[in-house]
């Protein structure tokens, strides 16, 4: 735990497996493509707050990035009954295949 009371799982009063616990099912949820910042905070008499951003495809429509974020909600209750609050923000995520291209594939565009 560091000195702001944060350990290496971005949870604050918590037990850290918890917490890891809650990233495992973000990871393992079927259509989450990425899984960016999770912070996981206990709340003074008021539980538990879980945030988390997820990367979804561009392609994803809508209605099934709803159904998944609702199925990462049952997950994260699952793991953390005692989490009162979840805030999950979608975001498109770039293909995993395309997390290394190339260097000739990156092209940069001049100011000339």
């Amino acid at each position: 735990m560091s000195a702001t009371g944060w350990n290496r799982f971005g949870a604050r009063g918590v037990d850290p497996q918890q917490a890891q616990a809650i990233r495992e099912v973000l990871i393992g949820t079927p259509g989450v493509q990425t899984v960016g910042e999770v912070i996981v905070h206990r709340v003074e008499k008021a539980g538990v707050l879980v945030t988390a951003t997820l990367g979804f495809g561009p392609s994803t429509p809508n209605a099934d990035v709803v159904a998944v974020l609702r199925e990462v909600k049952r997950g994260i209750r699952a793991a953390m009954p005692e989490a009162s609050a979840i805030v999950l923000e979608p975001e498109v995520a770039a293909p995993r295949d395309d997390a290394d291209p190339p260097t000739d594939t990156i092209v940069i565009r001049g100011a000339d």
